[in-house]
């Protein structure tokens, strides 16, 4: 059986990441956060496609992520790369450019938009460049000039294209590391180099020794204070940030869903004169209340004194916390 390099993995900027893909695929596991991460990508994506319709493109979209219909191949002579490209767009001047949706948090997003794929998201770039190799092999008309990355903010549906050339450069160096991969017996015996975050998103990091000596891993900043030092000490500090910060990005992502979702409903519910719609096993009854709201700070304005006399102290904790994206 043929060795399978995926094109959404092939950019991991580690080698011994790739040697376990291609060799122990069965063996990597995707932590619960890790996935719903994926999920999201993957529940955003038609909405995306919308959007750019919305804007004027023709889009020919292949839905399915990992279930897509259509799958693009390139044969090597010790395995093949593999992949589901997204979409091909086509408006005014541009023509035919295959495009790959990607969502991300509003620090990457913020990042890539100002530095653009190639400097920002290089993995990103490579993997568009393998779809295209598949492609053109399979004489699916594509711009031979473009290619592109349509970036999605998470927090607040903010999306932008980043058009970047048809690199014929940067296919013969995915053309050489992929026969490097397919070619090797043993995993590399350093990482090579692994990025900050490739440790800390490797489904293999449970088979491989070397977790973190590359480089040390991206650690999280609370109140602008580096923790190094106790979370080398304590796992159970360092999975507790993590926790803290994925769970602020999902409720972000989440309040953002919900205002989308009511501001639909609220205006079918208006247009067509009710006030509960059914829908996909749903039913949801809108009610309009009046609520009334006492303004303590203009009491306080006007009664110092008696506010004060019924104020009473209470303690709060708040936990800042701040990604230290340069360690």
């Amino acid at each position: 059986m043929d060795k399978v390099l995926r094109a959404s993995k092939a950019g991991f900027p580690c080698l011994r990441n790739l040697f376990y893909s291609v060799n122990s695929p069965d063996m990597g596991i995707i932590t619960p956060k890790t996935q719903r991460i994926f999920d999201v990508g993957t529940y955003l994506e038609p909405m995306v496609v919308e959007w750019l319709k919305q804007d004027g493109w023709d889009v020919e979209y292949n839905p399915g992520s990992q279930h897509a219909d259509l799958e693009v191949t390139v044969p090597f002579e010790h395995g093949i790369l593999a992949g589901h490209p997204d979409c091909i767009i086509s408006k005014e001047n541009l023509q035919n450019v295959l495009v790959d949706i990607k969502t991300m948090n509003d620090r990457a997003f913020t990042q890539w938009k100002k530095e653009g794929s190639i400097k920002s998201k290089p993995q990103y770039v490579e993997q568009v460049h393998i779809y295209a190799m598949g492609c053109i092999r399979a004489g699916i008309a594509i711009n031979t000039n473009n290619l592109g990355i349509v970036g999605v903010n998470k927090n607040n549906s903010d999306w932008h294209i980043d058009f970047f050339d048809f690199d014929y450069a940067k296919i013969a160096d995915i053309e050489s590391k992929a026969e490097a991969v397919f070619a090797m017996v043993e995993p590399p015996i350093e990482c090579s180099p692994a990025e900050g975050w490739c440790c800390n998103y490797c489904e293999f990091s449970h088979m491989c020794d070397l977790k973190g000596k590359a480089k040390p891993a991206t650690i999280p900043v609370v109140d602008d204070t580096l923790l190094s030092s106790l979370l080398d000490e304590n796992d159970a500090v360092v999975h507790a940030l993590k926790d803290l910060a994925f769970s602020r990005e999902l409720a972000t992502q989440a309040k953002t869903m919900e205002a989308d979702a009511k501001q639909v409903l609220l205006a079918e519910a208006r247009a067509k004169g009710k006030d509960t719609l059914k829908g996909g096993g749903f039913t949801c009854t809108i009610t309009e209340r009046t609520s009334s709201r006492f303004d303590s700070a203009g009491f306080k304005k006007l009664h110092p004194d008696l506010a004060a006399k019924f104020t009473t102290e209470s303690i709060a904790t708040y936990f800042t916390l701040k990604e230290d994206i340069g360690k």
